[in-house]
């Protein structure tokens, strides 16, 4: 009898250890697979630099109109309400963009790499074409249509990095963005060169004093007389080029790069087998949130929020504080565009402080340093610029600094406690897109109306929405998680749940025998 029962537990034992044996070895005999469809370390950072280019490329044809926006009003005879609402376009753009950005990266991801060469060749087809509009339908036509494949651009490239490096994407999306504050400090300088130099006359002096007292139209005495006519249509062309060049390399990736891209990393067969063939799930919040469908509402609707104050506040600084340097201190030409380059460095400085910082610091107390700091320059700025060319130099620095990783920290801070699909990224673009339009009207119609000190009561009003939405985020989500542990608490959960079941299913066929 002892010995009979003594074998039944041996054969238990065994059948359960065996049970275990091989349910672990059929569910490790996927992961080879999955790791040899993926790039090499090496194949990573390259195309990462690459992405990095695409972003200067960016830089360079989007925020050109910055330097030469009195050369445009000029040209097109336009004040400066009008040319605002025209490089307002570039936002609606970006809202088009954004758009059908996200449904063609989720329904077409295998060709994210097309999408970006189509997209920086059409852009700077656009960006040729722009200097010699002479009407403002035309000019803001033409920066939609810059704005459209911005838009459909950052979808592409940032799903494409976040694809590349998982849960350690942060870091590269930050340097993603420092590719953008490059090409925007290069561009000042490209641009000098063929920027029109007004003869300092009486007229262009009555104008300047006037509009820092008392609203008036500055076609209302235009300057005729020129030391250098401008000729910016060469400017444009010498960034257009720079923009097609690159874009031949993602041609490359796309059509001759097999087997640079693992799109299946991270996801469970069932995400394989369900994706982009259900438009409910790819539209509801639960699908990025993990089931949680509130906690996924109140992330993106934060979100949307927080790109909505971050994008209208780095365009309107990017885009008339060369203006308003020759405007309100009749600082000439050539210092108001080293000012211009001085702002974008340190935009650049910061986006690459925000790189290295992503390695050592948490995201989530990242966004509150970025935001703090932003707020308490633009506060800054108007209690000490107002009258000092000094404190205007000085304190554009820490202002660009800390606008600069905002954006870049808002996608990492929303990864980091949800999936971003490319509709995530989407929704997060489009709130950009309308804080981009509704900044840039706003500082149009002020500017205006009111004259160029408006310019630092614009600021004003970014830098103390921007913390106060920062800190929200920040003790709303407290505690809520990490979506990449979460993730990994599950898998360990369904093997765990696997042995356990072959286990009693083997204990049940003993005790029937």
């Amino acid at each position: 009898m002892a010995a009979s029962v003594s074998k039944s537990r041996r054969s238990y034992r065994y059948t359960c250890v065996a049970a275990e044996k091989v349910d672990m070895s059929s569910q490790e005999k996927p992961e080879p697979k999955e790791e040899k469809s993926g790039p090499s370390t090496a194949g990573k950072i390259v195309k990462t630099l690459f992405l990095v280019s695409v972003w200067i490329c960016l830089g360079l044809y989007l925020e050109i109109t910055g330097p030469t926006q009195k050369d445009l009003k000029l040209r097109a005879h336009l004040d400066y309400e009008e040319v605002s609402r025209a490089m307002s376009g570039r936002s609606i753009g970006f809202f088009i963009g954004a758009a059908i950005g996200g449904f063609l990266v989720d329904k077409l991801d295998p060709y994210c790499d097309l999408m970006v060469a189509v997209c920086l060749d059409l852009g700077a087809t656009a960006t040729i074409v722009a200097p010699h509009a002479q009407e403002i339908a035309l000019l803001w036509f033409l920066f939609v249509m810059q704005g459209t494949f911005e838009g459909i651009i950052n979808i592409a490239g940032q799903k494409l990095v976040l694809e590349i490096w998982q849960e350690k994407a942060s870091s590269p999306l930050f340097l993603l963005h420092f590719g953008f504050g490059i090409g925007s400090f290069i561009v000042p300088q490209i641009a000098n060169p063929f920027l029109a130099i007004p003869k300092p006359t009486a007229a262009a002096n009555f104008t300047y004093n006037m509009t820092t007292l008392h609203p008036i139209s500055t076609t209302a005495a235009p300057v005729t007389e020129y030391i250098r006519e401008s000729r910016i249509e060469w400017a444009y062309l010498i960034v257009a080029l720079i923009t097609m060049s690159l874009s031949l390399v993602f041609y490359f990736y796309q059509f001759c790069g097999k087997g640079m891209r693992n799109t299946q990393v991270g996801k469970t067969q069932k995400d394989k087998d369900e994706d982009h063939t259900n438009i409910r799930r790819i539209i509801d919040p639960a699908t990025c949130a993990g089931g949680k469908r509130l906690f996924g509402i109140q992330v993106l609707g934060l979100l949307f929020l927080f790109f909505f104050v971050t994008t209208g506040g780095e365009r309107v600084y990017g885009k008339f504080i060369r203006s308003f340097a020759i405007d309100y201190y009749n600082i000439d030409g050539d210092r108001a565009s080293l000012l211009n380059s001085s702002f974008w460095i340190s935009f650049a400085i910061g986006r690459f402080a925000g790189f290295v910082a992503a390695k050592w610091i948490p995201i989530r107390i990242i966004l509150l340093i970025e935001t703090t700091g932003a707020m308490t320059s633009a506060i800054l700025l108007n209690i000490f610029a107002d009258d000092s060319t000094l404190a205007l130099w000085i304190l554009t620095q820490p202002m660009a600094f800390f606008i600069a990783p905002c954006f870049p920290s808002g996608v990492g801070w929303g990864d980091f406690h949800i999936h971003l699909s490319g509709l995530g990224i989407t929704f997060l673009l489009l709130g950009g897109a309308l804080g981009g339009v509704c900044y840039m009207w706003i500082i149009g119609y002020f500017y205006e109306a009111y004259g160029p000190l408006s310019f630092f009561y614009v600021m004003l009003s970014y830098g103390i929405p921007l913390c106060t939405l920062a800190f929200i985020m920040h003790f709303s989500t407290w505690g809520k998680g990490h979506r990449f542990k979460d993730e990994e608490k599950k898998e360990e959960v369904v093997e765990v749940s696997g042995i356990q079941l072959k286990f009693y299913s083997k204990s049940d066929q003993e005790k029937s025998m």
